[in-house]
């Protein structure tokens, strides 16, 4: 069985810029090494001059050029192209596509069938773009991906949330598959003795930092000595400014580091060290960052939006708070802070969670499971 996935993946995979990618490569090792089935990864990147191809993890990438003018303008028509005409040259059995864009809808050209994992619910989460380039993506992006939801004859939902919101507009075969957490996560060692508040989350509006950095300063009130580390790339540099200006009005220079961009290894020491894991976006799917905490035993802090409740149980592994109450995300973070065993009930629960349902070799078991579905019934077209 020759599969190809197709999504994005960085040309280094040991700096994982975001959720789909993590997702990806945690699935790549497992998948890889089922017996009989040989497994491809197709992705663009943006700035490459060329075609390459590597090795990772028992999976052949194909990186092909991004595209780099007028993109979001034509549904990125060129990506698409280069991604269809590799998918011919590797001739899958099955193609197995991430998102609701050009990934996707490269995939569908290519006239293989197709299953797709839907990563997030775009319709809803550019809302936040503004002025007149964010006016038109947010029309295009919500155009092809009602285009491609409604072509859909098979797709992963990662969390009950994202079968809900997708349900009106496909007429496809929804399977429920959790996203993977990578391995070594299970087996980091980890201690909650600090006082530090982590957040992994892009710097944009969506993810709600300004209002975790509010609350800091009201959590500081009582524990002084809490801080917040803020790991992401800097997607909206005008937010990012923001934050900057709202850090030093509230006197929180020191108390709070925003480090970027960080590699693997960097990432799982900023979670073994934390006491508390923190969310505070305005739409999430199913974040593999909460997924990440609470392999780790950590207490998660996070909106009560999207597919976040599908992931956190409220009052058992963590707690959650609605979008914007800089209040209740303060009254939370002290909650955990000030108790040490609720602290250490919520780490049990939620690392049974993830025990159950994240290992990545159980989730590429599902995986395997429905793709030999798909193939048997014959009825995968898109």
């Amino acid at each position: 069985m020759r599969i190809a996935m197709v999504g994005s993946f960085p040309l280094d995979p040991a700096r994982i810029p975001g959720g789909v990618e993590a997702v990806i490569k945690n699935l790549l090792a497992p998948l890889a090494a089922t017996p009989g089935l040989d497994l491809h990864l197709v992705t663009c990147v943006q700035g490459l001059d060329r075609p390459r191809s590597g090795e990772f993890r028992g999976a052949r990438i194909h990186y092909l050029p991004g595209q780099t003018r007028l993109g979001h303008l034509t549904d990125h028509i060129l990506e698409q192209r280069r991604i269809a005409a590799k998918l011919k040259e590797i001739g899958p059995d099955l193609v197995h596509a991430h998102g609701t864009g050009r990934y996707v809808a490269g995939s569908h050209r290519s006239g293989y069938p197709v299953v797709t994992t839907v990563h997030g619910i775009r319709y809803k989460e550019v809302v936040l773009f503004g002025g007149l380039k964010g006016k038109v993506r947010r029309v295009t992006t919500i155009r092809l991906e009602r285009r491609l939801l409604a072509e859909s004859r098979h797709i992963f939902v990662i969390a009950d949330y994202v079968a809900r919101a997708i349900a009106p507009l496909t007429r496809a075969r929804l399977y429920p598959i959790a996203n993977p957490v990578a391995p070594e996560f299970f087996a980091l060692p980890t201690s909650d003795e600090s006082d530090t508040i982590l957040s992994v989350a892009a710097v944009q509006p969506r993810k709600g930092l300004l209002h975790l950095v509010e609350a800091l300063a009201l959590v500081r009130k009582q524990r002084p000595t809490a801080r917040v580390k803020i790991i992401g790339k800097v997607l909206d540099r005008e937010y990012a400014d923001r934050i900057g200006r709202r850090i030093r009005e509230l006197g929180l220079q020191g108390a709070v580091e925003m480090l970027g961009f960080v590699s693997d290894e960097e990432l799982q020491a900023a979670f073994t060290g934390c006491a508390v894991f923190a969310l505070c976006s305005v739409e999430e799917s199913s974040p593999v960052s909460i997924a990440e905490a609470m392999t780790l035993g950590k207490p998660v802090v996070a909106t009560a939006v999207g597919g976040v409740p599908d992931l956190v149980a409220d009052g058992k592994s963590g707690y959650l708070v609605p979008f914007g109450d800089v209040e209740g995300i303060a009254s939370a973070l002290l909650r955990i802070l000030d108790d040490p065993q609720r602290r250490l009930s919520f780490s049990r629960a939620a690392r049974s969670r993830a025990e159950a349902d994240f290992h990545p070799d159980a989730i590429a078991a599902r995986t395997v499971a429905v793709y030999e579905e798909i193939l048997a019934a014959g009825k995968g077209h898109a």
